[in-house]
């Protein structure tokens, strides 16, 4: 008899699809994964209450929450319905919320998940009565600690938290406690101009007051109090408070004018996957700066655009606007930041599957820092080589780059690239067969990453050692870190990270034969690399899911599988074509023995 698990969800009215969509994926589950682990979900919400005579609607519904295994509560920009008659409480939302919170304190169940669906920037800097209870009610779950909540983008990001979410409490995976806080640690060298900005601010209000000019006195103490409330924000930040944070810089982007504030507003919200926002900072920047400027600001701006348009996976946009920006800083002359929007450049083209001239924009740049004497600037060409060489095949020549990124790392004490370094020994020594010194490189780059509180390289060690104990065949440790970097890179809005970690998955649920499941995820996997314009990512699906379909004895789609996966890996000159034919030839007499 399968284990029955009681699911409700709790929500305000502006999240209307989002429960159709807890519904479908609840069915989803049940299909699957229910029959594999023998459990049974059975959502419930508000709708499925009958109704009743002579007792409070609301009564009905905590009686349900009463006796739910799980809690789910989704917010957006509503803080819920009125409830005159649910005092102490402002909403049926809340009530609900604190119903399962204080049975939680005394029996330890239901397991509660809080989901919030991002808000823009500036929504959250004027909010409005509803918002605003949001926002308060983030900054209670923030300073508790009792209940850990996570974002979402769109309705399929809210169905996946929810699957990875239920699948973990159905196979007692779940955290026992909540950890330690996040954390945002800002540019230094960004802080330290606005600190600067602040001083020579405070020094000619004083002149300003000396010489009676009251307005100017006036505007100068309004950039004093914004770059005040930036600092705070970063401090905010830092100490792991990020609503508190979130909320300033919100504020900041819609108001302020200086651009030194726009950058640090951008780098928090990039930095805790609040892509939306990122984009409104910069695009408020470029309006101060002038789009049609050839200034040093608007290269700026330009640059960090194409970084988004990256990590969104809009591969076009993000080539178009680095070389705005490489188009400005060449007429200035500013050859550093040229270095820079060619390494760009060269990451993007490696992405797209174009290494020749992706190598030939790396050795752009690394020949300018190297004029320059800009050791880290070469440190970042020499490691953005060597992944190049490595996925050439090269790995000689790779672990060349490795070493002489290391070498610079040490001598400056460059602590992120150093995590770099130590990733990509690890997934060079992971590709002679050398597993153990793999994963000695690997945990060396997690625990700088995890010291500095750094989750875009936290995701993707957690996504090599997934590899590594797959090829060990230790399959429940690297599913539990698959699913590490895959939640990490949603976190982040980080496209082709989600791509990788979903194809990793695909594999080994395919190796455990449960091959629905792999599907899944490998239709996952390639709908993200499809919309990247990823020819790499699209040709292991491809070649993935033939080999899913050769295991059905699906044939001829397999076939269609393997001839996409053909074309893809003969256009990026890959050696992996070479297998791929192989595999066609071992199909067609599988075929026709068939017949």
């Amino acid at each position: 008899m399968k284990r029955k698990i009681s699911v409700f969800i709790a929500s305000p009215g502006d999240l209307a699809n989002e429960r159709r969509r807890f519904k479908k994926e609840i069915e989803l589950l049940n299909l699957g994964f229910g029959d594999g682990a023998n459990v049974e979900f059975v959502p419930f919400g508000w709708e499925d209450t009958p109704a009743s005579t002579g007792r409070r609607s609301q009564g009905v519904i905590n009686q349900e929450i009463d006796n739910c295994d799980v809690f789910i509560l989704a917010m957006h920009r509503r803080w819920g319905q009125d409830a005159p008659d649910a005092a102490p409480y402002t909403s049926y939302t809340e009530e609900e919320f604190h119903r399962a919170i204080e049975r939680w304190k005394k029996e330890g169940s239901p397991e509660i998940f809080v989901f919030f669906k991002r808000v823009d920037a500036p929504s959250l800097a004027d909010p409005g009565p509803h918002l605003t209870k949001v926002m308060n009610f983030r900054k209670q779950l923030e300073d508790t600690r009792q209940v850990l909540y996570r974002y979402f983008e769109d309705e399929d990001g809210f169905a996946n938290e929810v699957d990875r979410h239920l699948r973990a409490y159905a196979k007692g995976e779940l955290p026992k406690t909540p950890t330690d806080r996040d954390t945002v640690v800002l540019p230094l060298a960004a802080l330290e101009e606005v600190e600067k900005a602040k001083a020579l601010a405070e020094q000619k209000a004083q002149e300003a007051e000396l010489a009676n000019d009251n307005a100017e006195k006036t505007r100068l103490k309004l950039e004093m109090t914004q770059m005040q409330i930036a600092e705070d924000a970063a401090a905010l930040s830092k100490e792991g408070k990020i609503e508190y944070a979130r909320q300033k810089f919100s504020e900041l982007v819609v108001e302020t004018t200086d651009i030194r504030i726009l950058f640090l507003g951008y780098e928090f919200f990039e930095r805790t996957g609040d892509l939306d926002s990122a984009f409104e900072a910069l695009k408020r920047w470029l309006n101060i700066s002038g789009p049609e400027n050839k200034s040093a600001e608007t290269a700026g701006a330009y640059g960090n655009l194409g970084n988004l348009y990256r990590i969104r996976g809009d591969l076009d946009r993000a080539e178009e606007m680095h070389q705005k920006a490489l188009a400005i800083n060449e007429s200035l002359g500013r050859k550093g930041d040229m270095a820079d929007d060619y390494n760009y450049l060269g990451l993007l083209y490696q992405t797209l599957g174009d290494l020749d001239r992706a190598e030939e924009m790396h050795q752009k740049a690394l020949a300018i820092n190297e004029s320059l004497g800009h050791k880290g600037g070469m440190a970042n060409n020499y490691g953005n080589l060597g992944n190049l060489y490595r996925v050439l095949g090269d790995l000689d020549r790779a672990e060349e780059m490795y070493h002489k990124v290391m070498a610079i790392d040490e001598a400056i004490g460059r602590t992120v690239s150093m995590a770099n370094a130590y990733g990509n020994l690890g997934l060079l020594y992971n590709d002679r067969g050398d597993l153990d010194r793999a994963e000695e490189m690997y945990q060396k780059a997690l625990a700088i990453d995890e010291t500095i509180g750094r989750k875009v390289g936290m995701a993707s060690h957690y996504g090599n050692l997934g590899l590594l104990y797959y090829d060990r065949g230790d399959l429940d440790r690297a599913e539990k870190m698959h699913q590490k970097a895959l939640a990490i890179n949603e976190s982040l809005g980080h496209k082709v990270g989600m791509a990788n970690q979903f194809g990793n998955l695909g594999n080994l649920y395919r190796i455990r034969g449960d091959l629905d499941r792999a599907e899944k995820m490998y239709m996952k996997s390639l709908a993200i690399s499809e919309a990247l314009g990823h020819k790499e990512g699209m040709a292991n699906n491809y070649n993935n899911l033939g080999i899913l379909y050769k295991t059905r004895g699906d044939l001829k789609s397999a076939e269609e599988m393997f001839q996409k996966a053909l074309h893809c890996y003969d256009s990026l000159k890959s050696p992996q074509a070479i297998k791929v034919r192989e595999m066609l030839k071992e199909l067609r007499p599988v075929k026709g023995k068939r017949k």
